[in-house]
């Protein structure tokens, strides 16, 4: 923006988007710009994609996806998540291979489409230029890229909540009321498609419906006879097949013990990931700096972005800030009876946050554009690309257990041959190590046979092992695999003959006494 300017880049476009100008060159750039814009984020993400190792939640995806329809949809319900991700995946996946490429692709499209909805979602609320400013703080959002290319439900529930807000927006401007009707039935196939894809996307949701209500009341209109109201009442009629199945999975127990309350600190960390991909505890002096500049300039164009709009805008802005706001805020009311706070569960909240963040800057200089708001808006964006800066460099370390996923490099020194015995040191590892060695039998331990939640693949396994002194003792090699320190016993007629460490993650041979 003003920085490019000051080094003498040709500014022609840049003053367009400020400045009023026939609207019909900039039209002629709008569609190339949102191609290359998506092209430049699926890109970024894909690349910083297939450099990371698979890990347990992607690996997980893997097993579920690979198995019959049936079974698919029973390990789907004794975990925490619905079936559409992961009968997607299996499509996707029988039609393209398991490839690393091939598994993530299906995400980073989605990303994609995310990103492409986000700008016609602004343009329809907010006009041409807004759109064209907001697009960079959608493409090089950090948060967005860095779950773009996760083979996971979240890229694919971020395009759904996005095509599903700006489908409800055309259809609350729809003047033809058979093309109403055809609007609200597409939305209500995606709410309830939302929800079969990622449960959390009923906080976006009810984001939408307070918005509605608002809005609704606000007009003096009934809400019972709104079209709207009776969209979300079909998208319930149509989660009603499943509903059992949820209400089983609310109590099973098989959510990890990772949740946290959404306090202060877990807030900040929010704008910290959506910026500089960094978790607020692991903030420097420096990156804190940058996190509060991000604040404060956010904060000065919002209110400069209020000032110049209209009721329509101010109302149309409202929605950009529910869809973020109200998530944020029911997690942090949930928290208070039960922790349910994870970062990559805001996933596909979170571009929101991205379009609001231009949308602000769009707005504020949408009448006198001065170099100290086009100083703020450059700085948002540098910090953004500075977060992906960061995030190429950490690519899809886990804030959780602290640990950088490297089982594709460990199971590249692991030789399944010539009567090696592959042996996990929990279920979590063998889960993990599937993906990489699918022509080895690995043995895991684990002191029951009978497994639930992400583990339940591996239940009542033939090769699973309680006592690895007894039932490993008659192997010629055995390689076992562990994260931290080495808890299990191996037979005593095996000898240490060489390890491997790649961070945590650790692999030592054991060879039998000659």
């Amino acid at each position: 923006m003003a920085f490019l300017c000051q080094r003498r880049y040709d500014c022609s476009m840049i003053r367009k988007l400020f400045h009023r100008h026939d609207d019909a060159q900039l039209e002629r750039y709008f569609v190339p710009v949102i191609i290359v814009g998506v092209l430049i984020a699926m890109g970024i993400s894909l690349a910083i994609g297939l450099s990371q190792s698979v890990w347990f939640d992607e690996a997980y995806s893997i097993i579920v996806a690979k198995q019959p329809v049936n079974e698919l949809l029973h390990l789907t319900a004794v975990d925490t998540h619905p079936p559409l991700y992961y009968l997607l995946l299996k499509g996707w996946a029988t039609l393209f291979g398991w490839s690393e490429l091939a598994l993530r692709s299906l995400s980073v499209i989605a990303m994609g489409g995310a990103v492409a909805m986000g700008a016609l979602l602004v343009r329809r609320l907010f006009g041409l230029r807004a759109a064209l400013i907001t697009l960079p703080f959608i493409v090089f959002a950090p948060f967005l890229l860095r779950y773009g290319f996760e083979i996971r439900m979240y890229a694919l529930a971020s395009f759904m909540g996005v095509a599903a807000t700006y489908i409800l927006v055309r259809a609350l401007q729809a003047r033809d009321r058979q093309e109403e009707l055809r609007l609200y039935l597409i939305y209500a196939l995606l709410v309830a498609m939302g929800v079969y894809t990622l449960y959390y996307t009923v906080l976006l949701w009810l984001a939408h419906f307070a918005w509605l209500f608002w809005n609704t009341r606000r007009e003096k209109k009934l809400v019972l006879k709104s079209p709207w109201f009776i969209a979300f009442c079909g998208s319930a009629a149509l989660f009603l097949p499943w509903l059992p199945t949820f209400i089983s999975q609310v109590g099973n127990g098989a959510l990890a013990a990772i949740s946290q309350p959404l306090t202060i600190d877990n807030m900040a960390g929010i704008v910290s990931f959506m910026f500089v991909y960094q978790p607020a505890w692991q903030l420097s002096a420096l990156t804190s700096l940058l996190v509060l500049f991000v604040i404060v300039a956010v904060s000065i164009l919002a209110v400069k972005a209020w000032v110049n709009t209209d009721r329509k805008q101010r109302t149309n802005l409202s929605l950009i800030v529910a869809y973020i706001m109200v998530p944020i805020t029911i997690l942090a009311l949930v928290s208070i009876a039960k922790p349910m706070y994870v970062e990559r569960y805001l996933a596909h909240v979170l571009i929101a946050g991205s379009m609001f963040v231009g949308v602000v800057v769009a707005l504020a200089l949408a009448k006198k554009p001065s170099k100290k708001l086009m100083i703020l808006g450059s700085g948002l964006l540098a910090a953004m690309l500075i977060g992906v800066i960061q995030l190429a460099q950490v690519g899809n370390y886990n804030f959780q257990r602290l640990q950088s996923p490297a089982i594709k490099q460990l199971a590249s020194t692991i030789d399944c041959a010539r009567g090696t015995t592959v042996f996990a040191a929990d279920p979590y590892v063998a889960i993990e190590l599937d993906y990489y060695l699918p022509s080895c039998q690995i043995r895991f331990y684990s002191e029951t046979v009978s497994l639930g939640g992400g583990y339940a693949p591996l239940s009542n396994n033939t090769l699973h092992v309680s006592d690895p002194t007894k039932e490993l003792a008659n192997s010629r090699k055995v390689v076992y695999v562990y994260y931290d320190t080495q808890k299990l016993t191996m037979p005593s007629n095996l000898i240490e003959s060489s390890s491997v460490s790649y961070g945590s993650l650790n692999a030592a041979t054991y060879s039998a006494e000659k």
